[in-house]
């Protein structure tokens, strides 16, 4: 297969897992010599990535205004706390304390994984708005302290593309917005906090990335104060979006 058919974003990181598997073989000792993959150029005719999209605060309101809670809940986590699909997956009770989602897992399919990076173990704070939503949504389920957060019905975690197929989907198509994924809510925060104000590097550090090319920095064991700031702007948007729009019958 010609390079044209694959993504330029895939090859980069075949060419990072197969010069980590070199570099991890000469420390081994089992190989002698010059990384051949780091002199490994990316092919011009590789297919950039496409078009990415990030929700707006007002797309936002206007999604979660209409949803059931169950939904409901599970956008506002992605939305206002950025976490991953996996990680939305991998929430139980117990990781939600001291105002803050500990992401301590992430899951793909039935497989349990550590957090991607150490950075992606950073817990992540919590707006009211968003604990006002988790709190409606954990009363309704009978005020569990522990097991899964989002789950089927039977306790096992939610299946978020059947969720997002039956019951999201239809509420974003209904207010004329595209489905862009669970990413989409995930850019949304980075846009919405930097368009706020926020540093840059701040908003890398909300997202809990560590690798080089997202954030130069070292990254901390307790929340910044910057981060804080910037969720407490973004909690203060959303108070003022709240008073002054019109409200919206939620769909049952």
């Amino acid at each position: 297969m010609t390079s044209v058919f694959q993504g330029k974003t895939t090859l980069q990181h075949i060419k990072g897992v197969l010069s980590g598997i070199f570099t991890h073989a000469k420390n081994e000792g089992a190989f002698d010599g010059a990384n051949p993959v780091q002199e490994a150029r990316i092919p011009g005719n590789a297919r950039e990535p496409a078009e990415t999209y990030a929700y707006n605060l007002t797309e936002i309101c206007g999604i979660l205004d209409l949803l059931p809670l169950l939904p409901k809940a599970v956008v506002a986590t992605a939305a206002y706390a950025g976490l991953r699909r996996g990680e939305l997956r991998g929430l139980e009770w117990a990781d939600y304390r001291g105002g803050a989602l500990n992401v301590n897992r992430s899951v793909w399919q039935d497989v349990v994984n550590k957090p991607k990076t150490r950075a992606s173990a950073k817990p992540v704070p919590v707006i009211r708005q968003l604990a006002e939503i988790l709190e409606e949504y954990r009363m309704s389920v009978g005020n569990p302290q522990s097991g899964v957060m989002f789950h089927s019905g039977a306790g096992g975690r939610m299946d978020l593309d059947k969720l997002a197929q039956r019951a999201i989907k239809p509420v974003v198509k209904g207010l004329g917005l595209e489905w862009y994924g669970w990413h989409g809510f995930r850019r949304g925060i980075a846009s919405n906090l930097y368009e706020l104000g926020a540093d840059e590097k701040v908003v890398q550090r909300m997202l809990r990335h560590a690798k080089p090319h997202v954030t130069r920095e070292r990254y901390i064991k307790t929340f910044d104060p910057t981060v804080l700031a910037a969720m407490r702007k973004l909690e203060a948007s959303l108070d003022a979006m709240g008073q002054s729009a019109p409200r919206v019958h939620r769909i049952n």
